[in-house]
């Protein structure tokens, strides 16, 4: 019975797996940003592509910071984003977006601040 529990345990992880990233908070915080980032695949070869995003410099957003960063995998694959530059604390934000090899990259990224 406990192999079969342990087995059981491992296909759901196996199953689930994906690149969702989280980082800061969403709570109380307005969204600033929201970008469906989908390419297409590249024949036996890895999809990278950056996504550069800035706070617009208006009145209404001084002393604001990013507090809330998340991308959202469409395709739930093994894909991955990185913050390259910026990011939490920081009013601009560069994501590095890594698809599988030979897959397209469908990301749905949101930025509170």
């Amino acid at each position: 019975m406990k192999v079969y529990a342990l087995v059981l345990l491992v296909a759901a992880v196996a199953i689930v797996e994906c690149g969702h990233t989280f980082l800061g908070t969403n709570v109380n915080r307005p969204m600033v940003y929201h970008h469906q980032a989908e390419y297409g695949s590249k024949v036996f070869r890895k999809r990278v592509e950056n996504l550069y995003y800035m706070l617009p410099q208006v009145p209404s957003n001084f002393g604001r910071s990013i507090q809330g960063i998340l991308a959202y995998d469409q395709t739930h694959s093994s894909a991955s984003v990185n913050v390259t530059s910026g990011g939490l604390g920081y009013n601009f934000v560069n994501l590095r977006m890594k698809s599988e090899r030979g897959t397209k990259l469908h990301y749905d990224v949101y930025i509170y601040a």
